[in-house]
């Protein structure tokens, strides 16, 4: 069944599916972005100008001062954490005005909510990078940026303020957490890609999920494919193509086949899956197995994933999909 389970849908019509998305992953109670990350539109500049940033660069808001209108050069990143309650979140931050009251500031929200005035003005932050982010709610009432958040996923977006202002990175991080302003902490790991299709239950009473960690980028080499909700020690390996498609129940499977085109299998890397119910994949991004040879991957494509794996049901031996994972590599 490895050798003749794919063939039924290389003439599928392709389904849309959505761009990929990034989530930043929580690790120890602490989330780390660089700012350079975020594509910010319009008048934020990325630059390298000023020294003292982290990473590769950082941004800064060169349009108009909007003391009382935000929502222009809105960006913003998707992250997740497993612990609710309090979340702290500071900018390393720097504006040059002599005034340190002048040009210190940016529009922040989360999940959608009311933007915040976040600024910093402490004595020596001008002409010097700093961590001081706090929320200006009225006069008198400065706090330390801070938000309650349920555990899951949450969205942090910005939009421009001061003209002039500039953000290198920003940490979100629960009191006490190690490391949490600590410049040189690596950024946080994260999880991208966008799952489509439906897959049917296997043995375990759920369909199998997919996901991806690592990074996006061709240069890093470094994206890790994980599939889950899977049955216990069961054989199987992940297939790909650049298009998606759909094949009910293919040669007598009791899942779909979710991709179409020229579809490849990772046979060199035949898997079984772990005590957890999961199965996983390191990619090698250079060598993209297909029918007759390895493909590299370029700038741009998308690449959509599946896990195949063995399964046993009441109706005896069988087979099953996981749901699809497409992926658009920079």
């Amino acid at each position: 069944m490895f050798r003749t389970l794919i063939p039924s849908l290389l003439t599928a019509a392709a389904l849309a599916v959505p761009a990929s998305a990034q989530v930043y992953l929580a690790q120890s109670d602490l989330i780390v972005i660089q700012m350079e990350e975020s594509n910010a539109p319009g008048d934020w500049n990325n630059s390298t100008s000023t020294p003292g940033f982290t990473g590769e660069s950082y941004i800064e808001w060169r349009g108009p001062n909007l003391f009382n209108s935000p929502g222009q050069g809105v960006f913003g990143f998707d992250f997740e954490i497993q612990d609710g309650g309090q979340w702290l979140l500071n900018m390393r931050n720097r504006h040059e005005n002599p005034d340190p009251t002048e040009e210190n500031d940016v529009w922040i929200r989360m999940d959608g909510g009311p933007w915040v005035k976040t600024f910093s003005n402490q004595n020596g932050s001008v002409g010097a990078w700093t961590w001081e982010s706090r929320f200006d709610i009225s006069h008198g009432n400065q706090p330390q940026a801070n938000y309650s958040l349920s555990p899951g996923q949450h969205r942090v977006e910005f939009s421009g303020r001061s003209f002039g202002f500039k953000i290198d990175s920003v940490h979100l991080y629960r009191p006490g957490a190690p490391g949490a302003l600590n410049a040189n902490t690596p950024q946080s790991p994260v999880r991208f890609g966008e799952e489509f299709g439906t897959a049917n239950a296997n043995s375990t009473g759920q369909p199998s999920r997919m996901e991806a960690a690592g990074s996006i980028r061709l240069s890093d080499n470094n994206a890790i494919l994980t599939a889950s909700n899977l049955p216990v020690g069961v054989p199987g390996f992940f297939i790909v193509s650049r298009t998606t498609g759909f094949t009910s129940n293919p040669a007598g499977s009791s899942g779909n086949l979710l991709l179409g085109g020229t579809i490849g299998r990772f046979v060199q890397n035949i898997t079984t899956t772990n005590p957890n119910g999961r199965a996983a994949l390191r990619l090698d991004l250079n060598e993209i197995p297909m029918p007759n040879n390895t493909v590299s991957v370029n700038a741009g494509e998308d690449w959509s994933f599946q896990f195949w794996h063995r399964d046993v049901t009441s109706a005896g031996a069988t087979s099953n999909f996981s749901r699809g994972l497409t992926i658009s590599f920079e």
